[in-house]
């Protein structure tokens, strides 16, 4: 550690090169390597033999004939140009093109920001094992000892895999991070451009599971993009990359380059008098060389983060929020990927209509947030498109506090079940106020006189399987009296963009690569639009070859607005309008069912 932090030079690095390129039999014992570090330091051969307890003949001999021609081979010298040479060999070491040079990670911790290359952890599994991999991880990553992170971090996905059969996305990309770091000379020496991405997202809503589902298809994406390239300069010949090379390989873009991710956490905090998370991020793009942002989860979140990135001229891609208010920002800076209120309320509003048609009035309740940007919108929305079947469905009074104490809802519910309510929409806010999912969840299980339950896609949850699974030990519930449904923007069993049955063979690879990495339908609409997010950029940079963030933002804005190309992706084509706003964008109704082989609640089509 002497060595690292007075001479910052990858001490590690530089000894397990000499033995691993080194044609001696030899390789370098632990005294060898005190020598070595202590040279380095500059002590004399008397001074390393008394620290050592060694005679000062033993160390000349050691340097002689087992450390010298390692070192000179390594550099490809003679063994006489560097032979007591110490000050050549620190200049080659010194020498950036070398790689052992240490440039420390950039410390990007403070009060109102958090974000991470790999030098902090934000999701940690439930075994102490792993954990210690993570934070041993980021300690490396943090001295910028990149091949020492990069250890530790595959451990921590390769122990993950093998306890949970499933991998942690943010390891993944801190994985990616390292390998970019530790070869960046070697990526730009063979015209491998290395472009910065930040995503945003909320880890601490819903214990992190909403973060987790973003960051799925973030590492999926990057991982595919990165491989290529890793593949040029044949890293796998001095890594082991098994674990997580993808089993197939569906080439994204033409273009090799190399992408590198920045996640930060967003406190998603509705109170906060200004979004801090995106006044920084926007302050900190040009020193690190960010090209764009994915983000923010919630409507709320995103409408106040936009002001700061255009500002700095930011493109930000938005794969998750929803809110009408925000196509009518009016900002060249703004691509949504998800799907507006207005057209997932139709959608709802259609298949509500169909259902009940043929059957007299029914009593249709709204439960939302009126503190919420998005939740607002959406009840606007489906009340504006259902007030056009007045004589389909009667409206009963309204819970416009889904976010306080479930005492409260638990009374509205009453109040409506007593009304005989055929139809309960359920609009869970983003996560910008605590309750409001886990209220969602509880309300779900309720199974009122086979009263439908029809909810947002923010209602599509876990959780929600969770509170049937467990009311289900206590209760008689039968498959066929389980109404709960839910309209979101993609599904795995998607008819149109799914992973069977499908023409969309971005999809299909999407879920492929995904079953490997994550596990058979861990993947849901989150990742999906989080992965096109990126893919909308990389079609970019793969016709413009873009230089920075304001040559991408113009870019893609001749690409998408003016040009009006479209793009494929998992969620089929994708092509947006001049505020942002995706065109024909998709729609799914899905339902809660009772899968028999494997006796669980799933989320289906």
């Amino acid at each position: 550690m002497e060595v690292i932090e007075k001479l910052a030079i990858n001490i590690e690095l530089f000894l397990h090169n000499l033995n691993a390129f080194a044609n001696k039999k030899a390789i370098l014992t632990e005294l060898d390597k005190l020598i070595i570090c202590q040279c380095l330091l500059g002590f004399s051969r008397q001074q390393i033999a008394e620290m050592s307890k060694l005679r000062h003949q033993n160390i000349g001999d050691r340097l002689t004939n087992n450390i010298y021609p390692k070192i000179a081979e390594l550099m490809k010298v003679d063994q006489e140009e560097i032979a007591g040479n110490w000050v050549k060999i620190m200049n080659f070491l010194l020498d950036l093109r070398n790689g052992y040079k240490l440039n420390p990670a950039p410390q990007l911790n403070s009060d109102n920001f958090q974000g991470s290359f790999g030098r902090q952890f934000f999701l940690y599994p439930p075994n102490q094992e792993i954990v210690q991999f993570q934070i041993e991880a980021t300690k490396f990553y943090q001295l910028g000892l990149y091949y020492q992170a990069l250890q530790y971090f595959l451990m921590a996905w390769n122990q993950e895999i093998k306890l949970y059969g499933s991998g942690n996305p943010e390891v993944l990309i801190y994985i990616n991070n390292s390998l970019i770091e530790y070869k960046k000379l070697h990526l730009q020496e063979n015209g491998i451009k290395i472009y910065t991405l930040a995503v945003v997202v909320p880890f601490y809503h819903n214990q992190g599971n909403i973060a987790a589902e973003t960051l799925r298809g973030i590492a999926q994406i990057q991982l595919q993009v990165n491989f290529l390239s890793f593949e040029k300069i044949a890293l796998d010949q001095e890594i082991n990359l098994d674990n997580i090379k993808p089993q197939m390989f569906f080439s994204l873009i033409s273009t090799k380059i190399a992408l590198q991710i920045l996640i930060v956490n967003d406190p998603n905090n509705l109170y906060s008098p200004y979004n801090q998370t995106a006044e920084k991020l926007a302050e900190l793009a040009q020193p690190l060389n960010l090209i764009a942002i994915i983000g923010h989860y919630s409507s709320e979140m995103t409408k106040n983060a936009l002001q700061f990135y255009a500002q700095k001229g930011l493109v930000l891609v938005n794969s998750s929020s929803t809110s009408n208010e925000l196509s009518n920002l009016s900002l060249v800076s703004f691509f949504r990927l998800t799907t507006p209120d207005m057209i997932n309320a139709d959608k709802l509003a259609n298949y509500l209509m169909q259902k009940y048609s043929s059957i007299s009035p029914s009593k249709l309740a709204i439960i939302y947030n009126q503190n919420s940007l998005y939740s607002t919108s959406y009840r606007n929305s489906i009340k504006k498109y259902l007030e056009q079947y007045k004589n389909n469905f009667i409206f009963l009074e309204e819970c416009s506090y889904i976010s306080e104490s479930y005492y409260q809802v638990q009374k509205y519910i009453k109040h409506i079940k007593q009304e005989g309510a055929d139809i309960i929409i359920v609009i869970p806010d983003g996560g910008i106020e605590p309750n409001s999912l886990n209220n969602a969840a509880l309300i779900s299980r309720l199974n009122i006189d086979n009263c439908l339950i029809a909810g947002t896609a923010t209602f599509y949850q876990e959780n929600v399987l969770h509170w049937i699974h467990e009311h289900s030990q206590s209760h008689s519930i039968s498959p066929d009296n389980c109404q709960i449904i839910a309209c979101v923007p993609w599904h795995w069993h998607s008819q149109e963009n799914g992973c069977n049955s499908s023409k969309n063979h971005v999809a299909q690879s999407f879920c492929q690569i995904g079953a490997q990495l994550w596990g058979e339908e861990n993947l849901n609409w989150r990742s999906a639009t989080a992965f096109d997010s990126v893919l909308i950029i990389l079609k970019t940079l793969e016709k413009y070859h873009s230089q920075d963030s304001q040559s991408l933002l113009a870019d893609m804005n001749l690409y998408f607005k003016k040009d009006k190309k479209q793009v494929k992706g998992v969620t089929g084509n994708i092509q947006f309008d001049q505020n942002g706003d995706r065109l024909n964008p998709p729609a799914e109704i899905v339902a809660v069912k009772w899968n028999t082989q494997q006796q669980k609640w799933q989320w289906t089509i």
